[in-house]
């Protein structure tokens, strides 16, 4: 394997984090479920996963400004944000490619 072994290494656990996390939030045929819940509202589901990022910003940004969280570590907020940035993405080619 090429690159930096400790990046590789966070990209396995953020894939693990998903799949448990796919336990809680999605459905088995469906692991984006909750994220295309916003589509009941409007919101195209690459979209409402890109807000949910942009929630786990905030938090980084209040982490920078006080080092300190109350209820979620900084690591933790980093790696949702990676996972909400990846699943947009993939929400995002599947919108694309249904209206093609």
């Amino acid at each position: 394997m090429s690159g930096d072994p400790r990046f590789h290494a966070v990209l396995r656990e953020i894939g693990e984090l998903h799949d448990r996390k796919q336990e809680d939030y999605g459905k088995e045929n469906d692991p984006y479920r909750n994220v295309r819940e916003g589509e009941e509202f409007g919101i195209p589901a690459w979209l409402n996963a890109l807000s949910r990022a942009n929630d786990k910003m905030v938090r980084l940004k209040q982490y920078a400004c006080r080092g300190t969280l109350a209820n979620e570590s900084a690591e933790d907020s980093m790696k949702d944000l990676a996972v909400y940035a990846v699943i947009a993405l993939v929400l995002h080619r599947e919108a694309k490619n249904s209206s093609s």
